[in-house]
């Protein structure tokens, strides 16, 4: 059976800057632990999960050292990079004659070109690996962007610019240009994109969120733009996960009640499959479609104090931390293997405690990744 055949579990990451180092340690977590029992099969990224998402995907290659590279990608440049080995402030001058935005982004794309090497995107091609994909938004026709490195014609250099307009933050980053229309951060629309991943028919979502939820006070008097952009960020970022999340929760909790009412009915073949016609009109697909399996939204992974006022300020030191945080968070939340198969009947509720998390149970071998 294939990686595009299982499509069992999936990762979703949210945008958040340097709060991505956070995700990285969870990740890492989550590989030294459960990798032999599994990986993820979906792997869906925006922003800075959308530059994440190529690499976790492929810790789930067959060849270890695919897999060690990536791990290194992942944990070298979460915890050494500076704002300045990404973004390049323009002078005055040249804010002045082009007045878009404050920061160009080559010295990122030239990052994101060096470690998604040609050999590492044609892995993520491959039908044994997981599915990637990233989301990015086109401000020209207001649409959500979802690419995957399997799409038809999809080019290593396309999927590229791709990974740039996710996480090209509107005013502060330069637009990305694709087919001609400009394109920004994915997070725009849909910062944790669980969406795609319950239409590739995911069962168990784990999502990595790099914020707490809620928008802590600052003192700020908010004078300068580089002030008042990133404080918008963040407010904008907590209302569109609040929405993600609802979605995601009103979604599982469809397919769920879909599951239990076909049950209710089998004692009656003709009613049921009245009923499952019913689910199955358009206007009722998007909520209770067949191919929708979500059982499980396994939440709990993200910080528990919000870990910075600018996602765009890139502190090695700090980041490193939040590698730590990510890790101890993961071992927390994730007490047995993601990876497991359950019977198609058990619900949500039944595979948790009371606080949402999974019962106590790990892998005795470890990956020394």
């Amino acid at each position: 059976m294939t990686m595009e055949e299982q499509k069992r579990t999936a990762l979703v990451i949210s945008g958040g800057g340097a709060a991505g180092a956070f995700a990285v340690g969870a990740v890492r977590w989550i590989f030294r632990h459960y990798r032999d029992t599994g990986w993820f099969s979906i792997v869906g990224g925006c922003s800075t999960g959308a530059l994440m998402a190529p690499f976790v995907g492929l810790l789930g290659a067959s060849d270890s050292k695919i897999a060690a590279e990536a791990m290194e990608r992942l944990v070298g440049h979460y915890s050494s990079v500076t704002t300045e080995d990404i973004l390049d402030k323009k002078s005055l001058l040249e804010f002045g004659k082009d007045p878009n935005c404050l920061y160009r982004s080559t010295p990122l794309r030239a990052k994101v070109n060096e470690a998604l090497r040609p050999a590492l995107f044609e892995w993520l091609r491959r039908e044994d690996m997981p599915f990637c994909y990233v989301v990015y938004t086109n401000f020209q026709t207001g649409a959500l962007e979802v690419v995957s490195p399997r799409d038809p014609g999809m080019s290593r250099d396309r999927f590229i610019d791709a990974l740039m307009a996710s996480s090209s933050v509107p005013g502060i980053m330069e637009p990305t240009i694709i087919d001609g229309q400009h394109c920004y951060d994915g997070g725009v629309r849909d910062l944790i994109p669980f969406t795609r991943a319950i239409a590739l028919g995911a069962e168990t979502i784990v999502p990595i969120m790099l914020h707490k939820g809620g928008v802590s006070p600052v003192a700020s008097s908010f004078r300068r733009l580089d002030q008042v952009l990133p404080r918008t960020l963040a407010i904008m970022r907590d209302e569109a996960a609040k929405n993600d999340l609802r979605l995601a929760t009103l979604i599982n909790q469809a397919i769920r009640a879909r599951r239990d009412v076909l049950k209710a009915l089998t004692d009656n073949p003709q009613l049921c499959s009245k009923v499952r016609a019913v689910f199955e009109q358009d206007e009722y697909r998007d909520l209770f479609g067949a191919e929708k399996h979500l059982a499980r939204l396994i939440e709990g992974l993200h910080p528990d104090e919000q870990l910075t006022d600018n996602s765009l300020h890139f502190d090695p030191a700090k980041m490193r931390e939040w590698i730590k945080l990510g890790e101890q968070k993961a071992e927390s939340v994730l007490r047995e293997s993601p990876f497991r198969r359950e019977p198609a009947d058990l619900s949500m509720a039944s595979l948790a405690g009371d606080s949402g998390e999974m019962v106590h149970s790990r892998s005795k071998e470890n990956h020394g990744i």
